[in-house]
């Protein structure tokens, strides 16, 4: 089967799974950067910022706040 053998169906489906496709990969990449430690433990909490490195602070425990 060719390209030019397809229905106009056909290709308004692959343009959707495209489309699809193509947001999922966009979410991901946008997604990822949100909830990143940047390489330390779970006990760091880090937020990075427009320019420069980012800020990591290291959380305290509940029990050794006071």
């Amino acid at each position: 089967m060719s390209w030019h053998d397809r229905r106009p169906g056909d290709i308004k489906a692959i343009l959707l799974m495209l489309a699809v496709f193509g947001g999922l990969v966009a979410a991901m990449l946008l997604g990822l950067g949100k909830n990143t430690n940047f390489g330390f433990g779970p006990e760091w909490q880090c937020t990075p910022i427009a320019k420069g490195d980012p800020i990591c602070v290291k959380l305290i425990p509940k029990d050794q706040a006071k």
